[in-house]
């Protein structure tokens, strides 16, 4: 079960640092998609507050919950 994605909460929230090193990501996935369909998604992200990536990964997680509801498992890494 991946635990590590997790949708983002409404609120921004203020996390205490523990000394858990952050975690690194990728720099770009260069993923293609219509003009239409990434004016769109950053229109999304601005209206939500969040920066594009912070909503991808949000779509990512609420994806794999979805898909972990119908009791699908995924194999990644």
């Amino acid at each position: 079960m991946l635990t590590f994605l997790k949708r983002k909460p409404e609120a921004p929230m203020q996390i205490e640092q523990r000394g858990v090193p952050p975690v690194r990501r990728a720099r770009q996935q260069n993923i293609k998609v219509s003009d239409d369909c990434a004016a769109t998604f950053a229109a999304i992200a601005a209206a939500q507050g969040f920066s594009r990536a912070a909503l991808f990964e949000d779509m990512v997680a609420e994806r794999l919950q979805q898909l972990e509801q119908q009791g699908v498992k995924l194999s990644i890494g």
